[in-house]
């Protein structure tokens, strides 16, 4: 029996796994000096003409991460709540704060940030609603085909646009009264399939612009007007066709205000 196994009691706790490491007392005695240097030696402030691997040394020592990304950004943080982060945990390096430092931290702050956008996202949704609403109500037993043209805006301009449609998915804009109007108007803007075949071969083409233009030529012509004129069934059967085609499009006719040639907002103005 070695003199560490007679003086060691009996009961200690991993008693059999230090006589099996150590010889005697005097080598458990000198493995103890030897640990406790060590670890004096990592836990000492370094002084002012420490180098700054010195004091990294040191900060690791206490738990900091090797470098800034060493700190963890959990991953429902919001796109702008991980910048912020990202920025935070530079400066939270070089002053040497510990991962658990870190963490104890940000969670007060992702806890706010999550609350927040509970928040944000009931009042978006309450206001959606009541922007829905407002628009059936306006529109009446017009908001199927009116909500039709603002689609129509939507799928041919906002979703070729990758931000604007990132806006309006973030903030539900779309559905607000004044947006859909515009996007109405947007959309009964643009050409489809549905003008008049016998309008084809004018001059004028067949856009809205250019139909609303023919119209009001055949009004100041007068032949519409005069049905002795030679010409005033050929006019009047272009006028009504016209006419009948703007205002299954979503328009007010040739007078529309968004067809004149100083207003249209195709032409930036």
């Amino acid at each position: 029996m070695s003199s560490l196994d007679e003086a060691l009691p009996a009961d200690l706790e991993g008693r059999d796994s230090i006589v099996g490491k150590f010889g005697s007392v005097e080598d458990l005695a000198s493995s103890y000096h030897s640990l406790s240097k060590k670890m004096g030696e990592s836990t000492r402030v370094p002084g002012e003409s420490a180098s700054p691997e010195e004091w990294s040394s040191f900060y690791r020592g206490l738990g900091a991460p090797e470098s800034h990304e060493g700190y963890p950004i959990p991953e429902e943080s919001t796109e702008e709540l991980e910048g912020t982060l990202k920025t935070a945990r530079k400066n939270a390096f070089l002053k040497g704060v510990s991962v658990d430092q870190w963490e104890e931290v940000i969670n007060p702050i992702l806890q706010l940030e999550k609350d927040r956008k509970s928040s944000l996202d009931h009042d978006q949704a309450e206001s959606i609603k009541k922007w829905q609403e407002a628009a059936k109500e306006k529109y009446g037993s017009q908001f199927e085909s009116k909500s039709a043209l603002a689609e129509r805006a939507y799928n041919n301009v906002v979703k070729n646009n990758p931000e604007l449609d990132r806006v309006f998915s973030l903030t539900g804009m779309g559905h607000h009264p004044e947006v859909m109007d515009f996007m109405i108007r947007m959309g009964a803007s643009m050409s489809d399939e549905r003008t008049p075949s016998s309008l084809g071969g004018s001059d004028f083409g067949t856009d809205h612009n250019s139909l609303a233009a023919r119209a009001r030529k055949l009004a100041k012509t007068g032949a519409i007007y005069n049905s002795r004129h030679p010409d005033y069934e050929e006019h009047y059967s272009e006028f009504m066709n016209i006419q009948k085609q703007l205002a299954e499009d979503g328009y007010e006719g040739m007078h529309d205000k968004r067809l004149q040639p100083d207003q249209s907002w195709i032409r930036g103005k």
